[in-house]
Parts: structure tokens; C-alpha cells; sequence
């Protein structure tokens, strides 16, 4: 207990030190009482919460600090907040903010006040008027440098916190991003201004982490300029500012001016980054600039120039950083027309402006080509609807005046592919071979194919063969996954098939790596192999079905896997689905439903294999239904019936099973099967009364398609069966559109076999169904006009039962017929 002792002598005195003293006598006494404290070690045994609470507090009221005493105040509130263990309270970290705005200006004890600042509970709130006054510091170029540095540290570690009033606006995104700009405009021509910079990056990459859509979108054109800039700085020629061209102003119609720059074919080898205008500390040696020998450097110059090289790696590493935080933060809408900044559209000739894809190429350092990558993949993630316009088919040749913007965006991708597969050709680090397979993935599933020239899919499926050996497993699982995003595009490319039967490389991976064999490959190239061969399978199967046995066989296998069995699920699904009519389609529906299918659908414990599973049984075909002997349709029945009732079956499940239901109704053997009917029916409208949106989605197209059942069966069931479904049809009306599109359907099929009804009844619902007509998805206004159909098809007839109903019913049908 001599700590706690010595601790709570040395605090008492130090509080009581007396304000009359002389400035020299008190700061000499408050030296020696803070150096006692602080020779103490940390964590003190016996040392109540409260009494640390206690002193913290009291410790920034102590009239006679000084500049020479504060820094010791520092590093022995550090040590009690690091050390000791006891958390702060709201109360002392505001008194301890309070105490270090005021001390702020002060340039000797800045540092240290500042990184504890940094250090202190996450969860508290920081004042809105400290964060201010930091930020004006970090950016005020009349402040020291150390201080500068100092607050910029600080504001790192604060930018993560919420603000006072719970509000992002008062972070000082938009001083650090004006200060930013400014920097990129006058060139760090000193280590020190470059050591400025990256510390504004850093504060900036953490302010992005917790700021709003809304408060980015005024800073974005200085915030990307100044990224822009040093995401490349070394690079020859200087970047123009960020003009931004709003989005919503350019229609697919929108013309471009012609450029008037001959296209010369000007490949970017991957060589060192070329010299620039950027000032020598930070820019990168030339390549091609003469390099002196050893003899000629001394020990000290060739030390600098590895920190200067270091130093200009790290700020276009942090630029790439915050430009993906950026991206993935903003909707695609919102920067989309900020991509011709960032991206070419054009071979690069000598003088244009380094791009991203100029990092992805040429930056000398891995991190940064990895790091430029991953913004290209936030700047395509959900870019799909954008990119609807591309068209690279009408060229300038034509010797149009103008160029389309489908055109201008058509040659922006054809750049972006052959600058990735270039990547992929002259790339030799493990890691950014991994980002950029992944990031043509991206590219592949974002493109419309269908609009620009043919022959892009199959260059990138053969730059991906070279991939297919690597020794890195990375590389490898990134290479079909890239295959897989390829193969996945829809509607499927001719060039694309023809490709597969001409070269069936990947086919025979795939397969090879599904094997049985030992040792077996790892779980992600099983994985990716299986997803592969399902793309395949769905899209292309006319040139994968010579090897259907196979392949049934090897998802067969790996359904004992339980790390690939829903994998194997779903390319089961895929070749049941495209093998439905086929005569070995019943052998292979005995296999499953004798075997691993059955169980795989018995344990619902495992729910996302459960519900695969039932996709795969929805894939069942009439004919090949009729192929199964007695006890196995049986059970093809009983399963689905099982898990749409069952109360401990995930929703998911659940759903699934309902849509097996949906499709046995289409079949003519279970149409006449009245004891089917019946237990569907209840399945069915058990599920259309969950509170799961999904349920009553499969639910609603189920009970449509039971109906229809209904409608060509030569029995009538009971009043009752009608009218449950006619009431859960009615209930489900007033659902979604998604549900209410096949609810409608099914109102019109009851009402054309339900037993006759009372007048006003009827009129209400054929109300409903006219209703609908005109309101709603076009797939809501399709099935209401179906249901008319079902309506008027009714006997006796409706028209001569219900004459008021039909003739409302016509005319809007009559309406929308010619609008």
C-alpha cells in the first residue's frame, strides 16, 4: 500500500499548493509533486474509481499551472487513463477537455495534451467547439509545425466519436478538405508539409467513416481534386481540378464533344513511376533518369531518399484509402459523374493525366495497386443501372461531329478491360493478382455485354487461364471467381458458349478440383468450383451436358460435405432444372429422394441447406414425377406438406416448401387428386397469414396456381373449401403488390367455380379485381385483367347474373385496351 500512500500524499499537497506563491516558487513545487506522481507505478493497488475521478477533476483547477507544468499534467493524466484501468465518467472528460482547449495555444505541451485527448473513452461525446478549435489548428498555417502535426493526430483519434448533440456537421471535413486542395495546388516541396499531408489523410479517411451522404456532397469537388492529386503524386503531368458533371443533367442522348486527339495505342508498361513537376523530396526516381553509383551518394542522401520514397508511398497509399471509403459511402448516382476524372476513356498519350488505372499499373509500390484497385471495385459496386447506357459500337470513324455519351461511357469500359487484363499480365505480387481478378469480377457483373462489341468475355476468360496454375490458393479462388461472375452474365453471350465447347479448360478444372481425392483441395477452391459449374449449368448447358453424369455425380458426393453441401444444392438445382424432361431424369430423382436429398430436407435444423434443398425439390417435373414408383411420389408430397406447417422451420424453409407445393398444383396427376387439394390448401393459406414477406409471397403464387387447379378439375369440392380460399384471397388484397398480384389471380379463379353467391358479395370483389386493373406493377394489372377473363368464363354466365358488374368490368378493360 506505500503507492496508494504515496499517491494520496503527493495529490492533497499538490491540490493545496497555495495561488499567492511567485510563479517560480509554485511551478518549481508543482514540478516536483507532478514528478513524484508520475514516478509512481501504474496501476496503484487499493486505488478506488471515485478517488481517480475525484482527482482528474480537481487536477484541471489548479490555479497555478504553468507552460513548464502542463506537459507533466499530461503525461500523468495519461498514465491514469492507460494505466490504472478505471474509466472516466461524462463529467471528468468534459472537465478534462474543457482544460485542454484552454491550454491549446500553447506550442511545448501541446503534443502530449493532444494524444491523450485521443486516448480517452470512445463512447463519449466530444464538445462541438473543441472539435473546432482543433481543426483550426491542424490547418492554420501561421501555427507551429509541431502543434499542427499535434492537432491532426488529435483530430485522427476524434473523428471516430460522436459530436456533442449527436451531429456530424460540426467534424471539420470541410477545413481539412479546403486545406487538402490547397496543398495538391502549391506541391509539398518539404518532408515536413508532406508529413502535414498525410496526417490531414489520415484525419480525413477517419471523419469519412462516420459522416452522412448528405454532409459529403458539398465538399466532394475539393475533397476529390485533393485525393485525386496525391493518389498519384509522382506521376508525370499535373491533374486538373474535379469537375464534377451532374448526373441528372446528362440523358443517354446527352453529346460530347469530339476529341480531336489521334487514337494512338500506347501500352503502360509496368515500370517505375515516371518523374513529374511534384518537387524532388517526394517525387519517385525516373525510370529512365540517370542514377548515380554508391560512390557517388553518401549514407545520409541515400537514407533520405528511402524515407522520401516511403513518405510518397504512404500518402498515395492514404489517398487510395479515403477515396474507397468515399465511394463505398456515396450511391453510385452521386459520383458517377465523377468517373471521367478518375477514369480513362482513351489509350493514354504522353501528356494526359495520370488515372487510377495509371496506379493499378505503373505505382511501384504493391500496397498502392491493391489500394487502387479496391476503389475501382467501390466505384463499380452497384453501378450496374448507370452503366445500362455503355455502347462502344459507334466509333468515330463514322465521322460523326459529336460523340453520344453511350459511346463516351462505351470507351471508358473497353479502357477499364484492357487495363485490368494488362494488370493481370504484368502483375507478379500474390495480393493485387487476388484484388484484380476480383475486381474484373465486379466488372464483369456490372456491364451490359449485350451493347458493346463482342470478344470482351473471351479475353478475359483467357487472361484468367494463365491464373489457373498459380501457386497462391488466393489467386487461384479469385480466378473462378472471376470465371463464375463471366459465366453468370445474363442473358447468356453466344461467344461465351462457343468458347466453352471450343475450350473446355475451366470445365475440366472445376471437375478436376471436385474429385475425390486425397488430399483433398481446400474448401474455397471446392467452393468457387461448384458455383462455376452451376453458372455454367444454368446458362450454358447445351455445352456442359456431355458431362451431365458427371457432374451429378460430383454434387452428389460433396452433399455429405458439410461445407459444400449447399454449393452441391444449388448445382443440383441447376441440372435437375435443365434435365427435367429427360428419360434419366427418374433414376435420378429415385437416387436423391432415397438417399441424401430426403435427409438433407428431414433435419430443418440447418436452415439455409433445408431450404436449398427445397428449391432443388421444386425443380420435380411432372414427367419425371410419374417415373417414381408409388412410395416415393409419397414422399415427394409428404415432405413439402411437412415443413409449410411446421412451427419450428425457418421462414426460409418454410417459403420453400410452400413453392413446391405451387408447382405440384401445375401437375395434370395431382389436378384429380382431391385429398392433395385439400392438405395444399391448407398449407397454403397457413403460410399466406405469416407475418414473413417472403412466405406470403410464395404463398399468394401457390394459392394462385391452386386455383387454376381448380378451375380444370372434373370434381367440385365443398362450399367451405371455396370460401377459405376465397376469404384468404380477399385478406391478401390488401397486402403488397407482390403478394396482391397473384391474390388477384386467384380471386378470379374462385370466383369462376365458387357455387353461387350473394349479389352484393360478388359485386364488392369483382370491385376489387376492376380496381386493379389500373393501379399497381404491370404484373398486378396483367393477373386482374386474368382474373376478368376467369370471371366472364364462369357458369352460368356472369354477364347474365351480375349485368351492373360486367358491364363496369368491360369498360375498364375497354379503357386500358387503348391507352
Amino acid at each position: 500500500m506505500l503507492g496508494l500512500d504515496a499517491w494520496r500524499k503527493a495529490t492533497s499537497r499538490l491540490i493545496a499548493v497555495d495561488s499567492h506563491l511567485s510563479i517560480p516558487a509554485a511551478e518549481k513545487r508543482l514540478s516536483t509533486l507532478l514528478q513524484e506522481l508520475n514516478d509512481l507505478a501504474f496501476p496503484i493497488e487499493g486505488l478506488a474509481e471515485a478517488e481517480v475521478h475525484q482527482f482528474l477533476g480537481d487536477v484541471t483547477q489548479v490555479p497555478t499551472l504553468t507552460p513548464c507544468t502542463v506537459p507533466c499534467v499530461a503525461q500523468l493524466c495519461f498514465s491514469i487513463l492507460t494505466k490504472q484501468g478505471n474509466s472516466p465518467t461524462q463529467h471528468v472528460v468534459d472537465r478534462l477537455f474543457g482544460f485542454f482547449s484552454d491550454w491549446l495555444p500553447v506550442a511545448d505541451p501541446a503534443t502530449e495534451l493532444l494524444y491523450t485527448l485521443s486516448l480517452l473513452e470512445p463512447s463519449f461525446a466530444v464538445p462541438k467547439v473543441l472539435c473546432r478549435t482543433v481543426a483550426s489548428m491542424a490547418v492554420e498555417p501561421s501555427v507551429q509545425q509541431d502543434v499542427r502535426r499535434a492537432a491532426l493526430h488529435c483530430l485522427t483519434g476524434l473523428c471516430g466519436r460522436k459530436c456533442e448533440f449527436g451531429s456530424e456537421q460540426y467534424w471539420p471535413l470541410d477545413l481539412l478538405s479546403t486545406q487538402l486542395l490547397a496543398a495538391a495546388k502549391n506541391h509539398p516541396d518539404s518532408a515536413y508539409v508532406a508529413k502535414l499531408v498525410l496526417s490531414q489523410l489520415r484525419a480525413i479517411h477517419s471523419i469519412l467513416r462516420t459522416t452522412s451522404e448528405t454532409s459529403l456532397l458539398p465538399l466532394l469537388p475539393d475533397l476529390l481534386a485533393g485525393l485525386r492529386f496525391f493518389m498519384a503524386t509522382g506521376l508525370p503531368g499535373q491533374p486538373s481540378a474535379v469537375t464534377p458533371l451532374p448526373y441528372a443533367s446528362i440523358p443517354s442522348s446527352t453529346k460530347m464533344k469530339k476529341s480531336k486527339s489521334p487514337a494512338v495505342s500506347v501500352a503502360e508498361p509496368n515500370l517505375l513511376l515516371q518523374h513529374s513537376q511534384v518537387p524532388r523530396p517526394l517525387a519517385m526516381r525516373s525510370s529512365s533518369a540517370p542514377t548515380s553509383s554508391d560512390s557517388d551518394m553518401s549514407d545520409n542522401e541515400g537514407h533520405d531518399a528511402t524515407i522520401t520514397k516511403s513518405l510518397a508511398a504512404k500518402l498515395r497509399l492514404q489517398s487510395l484509402l479515403c477515396l474507397t471509403s468515399l465511394f463505398s459511402a456515396l450511391s453510385p448516382r452521386n459520383t458517377f459523374c465523377y468517373w471521367q476524372s478518375f477514369l480513362p476513356d482513351g489509350p493514354r498519350l504522353p501528356n494526359s493525366p495520370p488515372s487510377l488505372l495509371s496506379c493499378v499499373l505503373r505505382d511501384t509500390n504493391h500496397k498502392c495497386r491493391s489500394a487502387a484497385l479496391a476503389v475501382l471495385c467501390a466505384m463499380l459496386d452497384r453501378s450496374k443501372p448507370l452503366l445500362a447506357a455503355a455502347d462502344d459500337r459507334l466509333h468515330h470513324s463514322l465521322g460523326l461531329a459529336f460523340t453520344p455519351f453511350s459511346s463516351h461511357l462505351g470507351a471508358m469500359l473497353r479502357e477499364v478491360h484492357h487495363r485490368l487484363l494488362l494488370s493481370l499480365g504484368t502483375e507478379t505480387q500474390p495480393t493485387v493478382l487476388t484484388r484484380a481478378a476480383r475486381s474484373l469480377a465486379l466488372l464483369a457483373a456490372n456491364t451490359p455485354y449485350q451493347q458493346l462489341s463482342s470478344g470482351y468475355a473471351t479475353r478475359m476468360l483467357s487472361a484468367l487461364q494463365c491464373l489457373s496454375q498459380h501457386k497462391d490458393i488466393d489467386v487461384r479462388v479469385a480466378c473462378l471467381t472471376s470465371c463464375g461472375a463471366i459465366l453468370s452474365i445474363s442473358p447468356s453471350l453466344p461467344e461465351v458458349e462457343a468458347w466453352l465447347s471450343g475450350s473446355p479448360w475451366l470445365l475440366l478444372w472445376c471437375t478436376a478440383l471436385l474429385q475425390p481425392t486425397s488430399p483433398s483441395p481446400p474448401n474455397p477452391l471446392c467452393t468457387q468450383a461448384l458455383q462455376v459449374l452451376a453458372a455454367a449449368a444454368r446458362f450454358y448447358f447445351h455445352s456442359i451436358e456431355g458431362n451431365w453424369v458427371t457432374l451429378v455425380e460430383l454434387s452428389i458426393y460433396h452433399l455429405t460435405t458439410p461445407q459444400q453441401q449447399q454449393h452441391s444444392l444449388k448445382l443440383l438445382e441447376e441440372l435437375t432444372r435443365a434435365s427435367s424432361d429427360w428419360a434419366e431424369a427418374g433414376q435420378l430423382w429415385t437416387r436423391l429422394l432415397e438417399g441424401p436429398l430426403t435427409a438433407i430436407l428431414q433435419d430443418h435444423r440447418s436452415s439455409p441447406q433445408c431450404a436449398q434443398a427445397c428449391a432443388v425439390l421444386a425443380t420435380l417435373s411432372s414427367p419425371a414425377m410419374s417415373q417414381l414408383k408409388s412410395s416415393l411420389q409419397a414422399l415427394a408430397i409428404t415432405l413439402p406438406l411437412g415443413l409449410s406447417r411446421d412451427a419450428t422451420a425457418a421462414p426460409s424453409v418454410s417459403s420453400g416448401a410452400v413453392r413446391v407445393l405451387g408447382v405440384y398444383c401445375t401437375f395434370p396427376s395431382l389436378r384429380q387428386d382431391q385429398a392433395f387439394l385439400q392438405d395444399s390448401q391448407l398449407a397454403v393459406l397457413h403460410a399466406l397469414a405469416s407475418s414473413n414477406q417472403q412466405m406470403r409471397v410464395q404463398a399468394s403464387w401457390a394459392l394462385a396456381n391452386l386455383s387454376d387447379a381448380l378451375t380444370v378439375s372434373n370434381f367440385k369440392l365443398s362450399s367451405s373449401f371455396y370460401h377459405e380460399i376465397l376469404s384468404g384471397a380477399s385478406k391478401a388484397l390488401n397486402d403488397k403488390d407482390m403478394v396482391k398480384c397473384n391474390a388477384v389471380r386467384a380471386l378470379g379463379n374462385i370466383l369462376r367455380v365458387i357455387p353461387e353467391q350473394p349479389e352484393d358479395k360478388v359485386l364488392s370483389l369483382s370491385s376489387h379485381i376492376s380496381s386493379c386493373i389500373s393501379m399497381g406493377t404491370v404484373k398486378l394489372r396483367w393477373n386482374a385483367c386474368y382474373a376478368c377473363h376467369s370471371i366472364f368464363s364462369s357458369t352460368p354466365t356472369f354477364s347474365a347474373q351480375y349485368p351492373a358488374a360486367a358491364v363496369r368490368d368491360v369498360s375498364t378493360l375497354s379503357v386500358h385496351c387503348f391507352l
